[in-house]
């Protein structure tokens, strides 16, 4: 929950985790674990790495795990990290696309002179500016993979950049605790839906009070859990090549389309208007 202890919620991933079982004949590539389940003020030089480590030594496997760190007392980050079995932080994705009045208050030192209660959103979280990729070290080489945090899932090129750049899978690590009991949760599923058809991946998402799932690329929807159930899921997924055509064009050649379409119908009403 949104309120719940940072440390509780760190030591209910670590028991999930070591449920997991992993050897030579069914080995693990990656453990995801959702947003933000880590809260330190640095995470390379946290108990919360050992611990960590400790679960990715014991399954021989990747983890990418969600934190947030202290910046300052008016600043802080979210990120997504890859943590590998000798300890090492060998990767990371900062959110660049942060919530309005939820992560940052917009125009802060305006709403405050108007009474606005700013102090709701007392520190803002600090954009990313890397690109929407992370590299996973496997047995069997490294993978790239797309990762959109949490709302990034609503905007399609946040997906179709990792993608871009040779990903051939999307995580979306999200933690929807402020609306555990409302329609955002189908909202954000749905959204793994249409990534994984644009882009011809598989999309895991990872949440820890909402909705965690596998979506094929097709679009369907494998292993959901219910709302703040408690659960380890496990799959195979592919690790997809190529693009699709959006991948390949984007955003504009479809918004181009659609301007069309309303000049088309409008000049053809001004056109074949009745007269009077």
């Amino acid at each position: 929950a949104i309120n719940s202890d940072p440390r509780e919620v760190v030591e209910r991933h670590l028991q999930a985790s070591r449920s997991i079982d992993s050897d030579a004949n069914n080995p693990i590539d990656l453990v995801v674990w959702p947003e933000n389940v880590i809260d330190v003020l640095d995470f390379e030089s946290s108990t919360e790495l050992r611990e960590v480590t400790a679960q990715a030594s014991r399954l021989n496997s990747t983890f990418s795990v969600g934190i947030t760190e202290d910046v300052n007392q008016q600043h802080f980050t979210n990120a997504q990290v890859i943590v590998t079995p000798d300890g090492q932080v060998v990767d990371r994705y900062d959110k660049v696309r942060r919530v309005p009045f939820g992560e940052y208050m917009p125009m802060r030192s305006f709403l405050a002179s108007l009474g606005a209660p700013v102090d709701q959103v007392p520190r803002d979280a600090l954009a990313g500016t890397g690109p929407a990729y992370l590299d996973v070290p496997t047995a069997s080489g490294s993978e790239r993979i797309s990762v959109v945090i949490s709302w990034e899932v609503f905007f399609g090129g946040r997906a179709r950049e990792g993608i871009k750049e040779g990903a051939g899978l999307i995580i979306n690590p999200t933690n929807g605790s402020s609306y555990t009991w409302t329609v955002l949760q189908s909202q954000q599923i749905a959204s793994s839906r249409l990534r994984a058809i644009e882009t011809g991946r598989w999309v895991v998402q990872v949440s820890p009070t909402g909705f965690s799932a596998f979506v094929d690329p097709s679009g369907k929807v494998h292993q959901r859990t219910s709302i703040s159930e408690q659960a380890v899921i496990d799959a195979d997924v592919d690790i997809r090549t190529g693009q699709t055509i959006y991948v390949a064009l984007g955003d504009k050649p479809w918004v181009a389309l659609v301007i069309l379409v309303f000049l088309f119908g409008f000049i053809s009403r001004s056109r074949f208007r009745p007269s009077r």
